[in-house]
């Protein structure tokens, strides 16, 4: 089972506990470790076999129980018993905008309602009327959100949500009376889809300003308006709420509705003991209540004594302790790319010319562009050797042509499900950009289809993976993929992992990008765009990089074209020399051989891609940088030791859970305080 269907039922778990009435702050901690499965970047099983789950806050013994429980039979005694206690349907009807856990329950036990069939059925007949608390304007609305409901599907993706939210933002802008206005929530901590869109403005008139965003084009329909909010239902079908702040609140307000609800504890808490009160009304000395700052978001992390995090790290992952250490990334802007290196054309599915989407490129400021069109598949479509052999004679001729672009002749290539390329090695060595990507077979299980991408890797004439896990947003789920070692293959073949831009998938996502960097390897965002106009997304791409907390350095788009070039020459050339000496090619390359890997044997516990690393190492010791590195650690302890009893040691020490690691709770930390539920 994976990590999406476990914290699934975490989720569902906590849902029937409020829907029952239960203890609310095991509600949270149910949701709170739902969120924590859903970021994981390793299978929960492994989390905890090497102890790094049990290490996560929110993470007890409880939950360990639970989740060794669902890995073995697929459910737990605790969502048994919550799942007996009602009809299956009922947890749906919290979907249904207006419903929250207090009205299904009322609704649950003197309706006996348990599905949204039910529910319209009661209130279309007016028994739903005639409830407490209930009436027939209640009923109507709750028909009017059953609708909403029907034609809503899921969370919108980043892209749309960001060009709805513009348009409201603009809206709101050309008001006079609006003196600050921006876009928060979890669209501008750029997750890949977001929820209800939050759009906050600063003004001395909210009352004007309510009645303005309630009369925007886009909105379908008012659901509440006050002095101080609006929430109204957009054409689209998508909730937009507004929040009215005053000018000198406006950067905590802007600081606070863009969440994470977990960040905001997390400052909070840290305020808490510098005697320090951090709400969305500004930072006030929490026993006079004395107010210090607002205006402005740095204000509040000066406050708790941090520089400026950016919106997308805040998500009370390591970002407040990394930026306590000044060790916070800076993070790579989207002018710091130099190119695009997965583009397609009319030569296979794209809708653009191959001159056409040359000058889109140069247009928009890139320096050189990779044409990458696909492959012939197993269904048939795409270049074959000949049609590929052309289309490469062609960009090279256009190369030059269109002024201040390069270009590269590439392709995408098909993964097939035994691992081999769809086209000749040699004709794919012979170009000067290679991408490789599985779209078919996509439901092969974990080994084969990881089998399956590392063969591509290791082929020698593959430059990089293009979005590795092949999903798409509200529409697929990404195949079984054992990311990690993915990324010790990629590490040790030199080959680069693809952040594809394309709105639908963002894939690899922010969790794969952190794990690829913390593993040395090379990420490259490619748009993936099949038509001029679409060249813009990899801003997506840039969005979905810096979640992952990747610098300039960490992506080939910033190399120049000639650097980019000689990697890929130095990398097929040693690839090809290492095919042709069977003694050379017997032995892999070093998959480290620099500072952070003494630095990661040096404290343990170890991450999961070194444990992996060592076990490998004590199977077949041919590893010279992990050699090398052990004898150092060997060499600077007092006691005797030889690098095989220090690697078993290790190993041990790290699946083990060290209790005196266990971060023990603030005197004024809830330790109900949920992770899971945020804003946006």
């Amino acid at each position: 089972m994976d990590n999406k269907a476990i914290a699934a039922l975490f989720r569902e778990m906590g849902e029937l506990l409020d829907i029952r009435g239960g203890d609310p702050y095991r509600a949270r901690a149910f949701r709170r470790v739902s969120h924590i499965l859903e970021e994981l970047p390793e299978p929960a099983q492994e989390a905890l076999s090497f102890g790094t789950l049990q290490r996560r806050r929110g993470v007890g013994e409880g939950t360990v129980f639970r989740i060794r429980q669902i890995l073995r039979t697929g459910t737990c005694a605790d969502l048994d018993r919550l799942r007996a206690q009602m009809p299956s349907g009922v947890r749906e009807l919290l979907q249904i905008d207006g419903l929250g856990p207090k009205s299904v329950r009322l609704i649950h036990r003197h309706l006996g309602v348990g599905s949204i069939e039910e529910l319209e059925a009661a209130a279309l007949t007016g028994r739903l009327a005639r409830l407490p608390r209930f009436g027939a304007r209640s009923a109507d609305r709750i028909l009017e959100a059953i609708a909403d409901h029907r034609r809503r599907s899921g969370r919108t993706p980043l892209a749309e949500a960001l060009r709805i939210g513009q348009s409201l933002v603009d809206g709101m802008a050309a008001d006079p009376v609006v003196r600050h206005v921006a876009l928060a929530g979890s669209a501008r901590r750029r997750k890949a889809l977001v929820g209800d869109l939050d759009v906050l403005v600063a003004t001395l008139e909210p009352a004007a300003a309510a009645a303005r965003f309630c009369a925007l084009p886009e909105v379908a329909d008012v659901l509440l308006r006050g002095e101080g909010r609006a929430s109204v239902r957009l054409q689209g079908g998508q909730r937009a709420d507004l929040r009215v702040l005053l000018p000198d609140t406006f950067g905590a307000g802007l600081h606070y509705f863009t969440g994470s609800k977990r960040h905001n504890i997390a400052v909070r808490i840290r305020g808490n003991k510098r005697g320090l009160k951090i709400s969305e009304h500004g930072v006030l000395t929490r026993r006079e209540e004395r107010f210090l700052a607002g205006a402005a978001e740095v204000d509040i992390f000066a406050a708790v004594g941090l520089p400026y995090i950016p919106p997308e790290l805040r998500e009370d992952d390591g970002e407040l302790q990394a930026a306590e250490r000044g060790q916070l990334p800076l993070l790579v802007e989207e002018r710091q790319l130099r190119g695009d290196l997965n583009v397609h054309t009319l030569a296979s599915d794209g809708r653009g010319s191959l001159a056409a989407m040359a000058r889109a490129a140069a247009a928009s400021g890139l320096r050189y562009l990779a044409i990458t069109d696909h492959s012939r598949g197993p269904k048939g479509g795409g270049l074959d050797e000949r049609g590929l052999g052309l289309q490469a004679a062609r960009i090279r001729a256009l190369d030059g042509k269109v002024e201040g672009l390069r270009l590269l002749a590439g392709v995408e290539v098909e993964i097939l499900p035994d691992g081999e390329l769809a086209l000749d090695r040699g004709l794919l060595a012979s170009l000067d950009w290679v991408v490789a990507a599985a779209h078919h077979a996509l439901d092969q299980d974990r080994r084969a289809f990881t089998d399956r991408i590392v063969r591509a890797v290791e082929s020698g004439v593959v430059d990089c993976i293009a979005h590795p896990t092949g999903r798409l947003l509200r529409g697929r789920d990404g195949a079984a993929l054992d990311l990690i070692r993915l990324l010790a293959a990629a590490r040790r073949a030199g080959v680069a992992l693809e952040i594809n831009a394309d709105p639908r998938r963002l894939d690899l996502d922010a969790a794969g990008c952190r794990r690829a960097r913390e593993m040395g390897v090379a990420l490259v965002i490619g748009s993936g765009a099949h038509a001029p106009d679409q060249l813009e997304q990899r801003r997506l791409g840039v969005y979905t990089a810096r979640r992952g907390w990747l610098r300039a350095a960490d992506l080939l788009n910033t190399l120049s074209f000639e650097e980019l070039l000689e990697r890929r020459r130095a990398r097929v050339a040693r690839a090809s020399q290492l095919a042709g000496s069977p003694s050379v090619a017997a032995a892999p390359e070093p998959t480290t051989s620099d500072s952070e890997l003494r630095a990661a044997l040096a404290q343990p516990p170890l991450p999961t891609w070194l444990c992996r690393q060592l076990e490998d190492w004590l199977r077949s010791p041919d590893d010279p940088a992990i050699t090398d590195a052990l004898a150092d650690l060997c060499a600077s302890r007092t006691r005797a030791d030889n690098p095989i009893r220090l690697a078993l040691e290790l190993l041990w020490r790290s699946k083990r859970r060290p209790q005196a690691r266990v971060r023990p709770l603030a005197p004024d930390e809830d330790a109900s305080d949920d992770g899971g539920e945020e804003i946006g």
